[in-house]
């Protein structure tokens, strides 16, 4: 059933409501320009009561609603229709992936045929900048560091006990034991003489734990993480 309320001016058509169905609430125009498709009272300018398939894209006042290149995670196991996984996957240049190529083309791999998709397995995305362009990739995931001992204070050991001999001309062999008043010298005073220089000695002082130590490369330099895929619209 089709009802149509036409009022004809000289410049200008007035549409009071339209009500077209092949079943109830199939389309509705209001009087105040709201569309309804499924619903009687459509309170937009577009209500739609049920999915929405498009062959084409959405747009809105600035462009297409999500651009092609866009990357997000995803928490499936199967890619959405109009997405691919970010698996490095190649891809025929003028496949169904024709307006993704014009967006990123070779800049992940490619031939004069394919183009890759980036691969995002397993890594951090990075803006870029600071001389990190487009495209580029970081370093291993895992690597090792060379850590040198503090410097350290350590003391000897009290071994090492010694004695020094008193110059020979110090003293004469041939005294007899018991006391004594003097000492001849045989020169100068006493006072003014060295000991001998043959109590030359070493001391051994041994220091653990002071080595090169090359840390562990079985971690992973991670914040706590959740795997997730990534996808990217074509």
């Amino acid at each position: 059933m089709k009802h149509f309320f036409i009022t004809a001016f000289v410049c200008a058509t007035t549409i009071g409501k339209i009500n077209a169905q092949s079943q109830t609430n199939a389309l509705n125009i209001s009087a105040n320009g709201n569309v309804g498709i499924g619903t009687e009272t459509p309170s937009e300018k577009l209500q739609v009561d049920g999915n929405i398939k498009s062959n084409s894209r959405f747009i809105d006042k600035s462009g297409s609603v999500m651009p092609v290149g866009a990357v997000i995670p995803y928490a499936g196991s199967t890619p959405p229709p109009g997405w691919v996984f970010c698996d490095g996957t190649s891809y025929p240049k003028a496949g169904d992936q024709k307006e993704l190529f014009d967006v990123i083309g070779t800049t992940y791999g490619g031939d004069a045929n394919t183009f890759r998709v980036p691969d995002l397995r397993g890594t951090f995305i990075q803006g870029t900048g600071l001389g990190d362009g487009l495209g580029l990739a970081g370093g291993a995931e895992q690597h090792s560091h060379s850590v040198w001992m503090p410097e350290r204070t350590f003391s000897t050991t009290p071994a090492g006990i010694h004695s020094h001999r008193f110059p020979t001309k110090w003293y004469f062999r041939g005294f007899a034991k018991g006391g004594f008043t003097g000492i001849d010298t045989g020169g100068d005073d006493v006072t003014y003489q060295a000991t001998q220089d043959s109590g030359n000695h070493a001391h051994q002082v041994t220091v653990t734990g002071l080595q090169l130590y090359t840390s562990s490369t079985t971690g992973k330099t991670r914040p706590k993480w959740l795997a997730l895929n990534y996808i990217i619209k074509y």
